[in-house]
């Protein structure tokens, strides 16, 4: 069956626009506008529809992945929000954990960034629930009334309720809930029992005051899409992309603002895996390079690894996120001098606006595309397949004037260090979610997407000494074509606290099988027939006495006496494999039950193409001087036109291939192969066009 979809991804310089059409594809780029970043989306959905002449009252879905709350929360430009808590834990944001981040270690000036909620707006209300779940002291309703008065006199525009053991009876906030909702009506309330039921205290109150603080303009934004892509004629169902890798509808995501804060960057992960799968490479590591930062990510037999807990600009969020590393290295991240005189590039971006000097709209400042443009790795007449004009004059002129003349070295030589300064942060952060995390990079291919990943990406995996680099055939359009390939995504979670060895298979099923409930009642909701899903159950083990948790996931066997001892051999495992050791004589708990439910949509699967063809005459442009970093020098490098490659082609580096959403670098000494599916695979040797080796 043929599956008519839509994926539109919001960047910090471009917005993306792919669509699915049985085996045929269709994509649009467009500038972002990061002032109105939906306004970019409807721009390439009327591109779609004018220029395109696409019937949207034909398609059946369209997912959106979006950095609304992204921004949002770094910006601080989040509601007006309050939190209610127990009497006595109003200062919990404050207190937090003490910690300090690991650039500030040895900083004694560094202070904590201000909680996100002031303390004039932390109140308190008189109640009790204990660990056991069980009221010491009754909540009084007359008391909340007078709570609800005062949040209306403070203009409040957002309400988060976190109360002492919530998780184990979620009564009490239920109650100062509806209370509240009456009161002042159209305000979004959360409650911790809904957003994160599990224990540590901090971290719930951190993670639902998180998600409150960015219901408003979430809300606002969601809203404001759902009208204008109504009014442009699409009437099926709008999805927008979470956090932890999964759709999800906008009566959900309004619900938890929270599951949107990797929204952005989780879909290029998600269509990486999915590439890697089809390539053949189910072990990859997905580099998305675009204008503004650098996303990493390790896939590990096809399935993306999950973070269940993260800090954002020092504040605990704990949902499940894909494990996602970003730093700011892009297209447009600047290069500058440091006051010791050192080369420094990004973390500041030039963003779409005015975007890298060579733009000519405005930008001043030498960025990593400016560089790469003097060195021969852009090609200024074919720069978006030709439809923006870029100058080379004013790249040269930005290097010269804030880089070059002050360190007393050639133009050439100054590009070629920003580059080379860009690639070693990118490396690095590629090793935090490999080495650092016990893989073996080896044993990993790179997966390169992003508008500029491909220009970067044998570098990085020369210096990881990754064996294998895979490039998408759209890898400037990689992230919206993920929102095609994605599924409707929910966790669920709750605490459970009890030693594994005293727990009986049937309290283990029973605790599942109530969140298999709540599970299928919101796969109902979103209209997923009963075959189309999917239930993993996970628990969240350690050593009795410890104070961190390991996920270890249940498989599909039944749980009976022989589950559970699988649970705790393959804890540690886990362990060992994690810190380095593993004490099998000590006692194991479980702390919480999680279930990641799955909606498989209908999509579509096109068959790889039989080679043909080795010598890829036809898609040669020409030649011209090029950048080698192995040399340090310019070299003839060979041109190809992605657009002319076909299954079967055999490309010799040095070689550049141009395409209009991205260009790709093959150095000297790797060979370049076109597969089944169009995707390049570069490595020392020939790969086979058929996928296998």
């Amino acid at each position: 069956m043929t599956v008519k979809k839509i994926g539109i991804d919001i960047g910090g310089t471009f917005t993306d626009l792919v669509m699915m059409d049985g085996e045929t594809s269709l994509t649009l780029k467009v500038p972002s506008t990061p002032d109105n970043p939906g306004a970019a989306a409807l721009q390439a959905l009327q591109q779609l529809r004018e220029v395109h002449q696409v019937d949207l009252t034909t398609v059946e879905a369209l997912a959106h992945g979006t950095t609304v709350a992204t921004n949002a929360l770094l910006q601080r430009r989040g509601g007006k929000t309050a939190l209610i808590t127990t009497a006595g834990f109003r200062d919990v944001l404050e207190i937090a954990r003490l910690g300090r981040p690991p650039k500030a270690i040895y900083d004694v000036h560094y202070q904590h960034p201000e909680p996100i909620i002031p303390r004039p707006l932390r109140f308190e209300v008189d109640e009790r629930i204990n660990y056991r779940g069980e009221v010491e002291r009754p909540l009084q309703q007359d008391a909340v009334k007078a709570l609800a008065a005062a949040l209306r006199q403070h203009g409040i525009e957002s309400v988060a309720i976190c109360l002492l053991y919530s998780f184990m009876d979620p009564s009490h906030e239920r109650l100062v809930q509806t209370v509240i909702q009456e009161a002042l009506p159209g305000v979004p309330v959360l409650c911790s029992s809904d957003i994160l039921p599990e224990r540590r205290e901090y971290e719930r109150t951190s993670t639902t005051a998180i998600s409150a603080y960015l219901a408003p303009t979430v809300t606002d934004y969601i809203e404001q899409m759902v009208r204008e892509v109504s009014a442009q004629g699409l009437t099926q169902q709008l999805y927008i992309m979470q956090s932890n890798g999964g759709l999800n509808t906008p009566q959900t995501a309004v619900a938890s603002p929270g599951s949107l804060l990797l929204s952005g960057p989780a879909a290029g992960v998600v269509a990486a895996a999915d590439i890697g799968v089809r390539a053949g490479f189910p072990n990859a590591i997905s580099i998305d390079m675009g204008g503004t930062s650098f996303d990493v990510a390790l896939i590990q037999d096809g399935q993306c690894l999950l973070s269940m807990e993260t800090r954002l600009d020092e504040a605990a969020f704990h949902v499940p996120m894909l494990d996602i590393q970003t730093i700011g290295a892009g297209g447009g991240s600047m290069a500058w001098l440091d006051n010791a005189g050192r080369l420094r590039v990004g973390p500041q971006s030039a963003g779409a606006k005015p975007g890298p000097a060579c733009y000519g709209q405005g930008g001043t400042a030498p960025t990593v595309t400016d560089a790469n443009l003097l060195l021969g790795l852009i090609n200024p007449a074919h720069f978006l397949g030709g439809a923006m004009t870029i100058q080379p004059a004013l790249a040269e002129q930005a290097v010269r004037d804030h880089i070059a003349g002050p360190l007393g070295m050639s133009v050439q030589d100054a590009a070629a260090g920003i580059v080379r300064i860009v690639n070693a942060n990118m490396a690095g952060a590629t090793r935090l979610v490999s080495v650092e995390k016990g893989h073996d990079p080896r044993d990993f291919a790179l997966l390169a997407f992003g508008g500029a990943g491909p220009l970067h990406a044998v570098v990085i995996a020369e210096e990881l000494e990754i064996p294998w680099v895979v490039v998408p055939r759209y890898p400037g359009m990689t992230s919206a074509a993920g929102l095609v390939v994605a599924d409707i995504v929910h966790n669920f979670v709750q605490t459970s606290v009890a030693e594994l060895s005293q727990v009986t298979p049937g309290q283990l099923a029973q605790a599942f099988d109530a969140l298999q409930q709540r599970a299928d009642a919101r796969l109902e909701a979103d209209g997923v027939p009963q075959l189309q899903r999917r239930h993993e159950r996970s628990l969240d083990i350690k050593y009795v006495g410890q104070g961190y948790t390991l996920n270890i996931p249940l498989t599909d066997m039944p749980i009976g006496p022989l589950a559970i001892k699988t649970l705790t051999q393959k804890f540690h495992e886990r362990h060992e494999s994690f810190y380095g050791f593993r004490a099998d004589e000590e006692p194991v708990e479980m702390i919480n039950l999680r279930l990641r439910a799955t909606g498989m949509l209908n999509k579509n699967t096109p068959a790889p193409q039989l080679p043909g063809a080795r010598q890829p005459d036809a898609a040669r442009l020409g030649e011209r001087e090029a950048w080698v970093e192995a040399s340090q020098s310019l070299q003839r490098h060979a041109i190809y036109d992605r657009s002319r490659l076909t299954t079967g082609h055999v490309l010799t580096g040095p070689a550049i291939v141009e395409q209009i959403d991205s260009t790709t670098l093959i150095p000297p000494g790797w060979i370049c192969t076109v597969d089944g599916h169009h995707h390049l695979i570069l490595g020392k040797e020939e790969w086979p066009a058929h996928g296998t080796r």
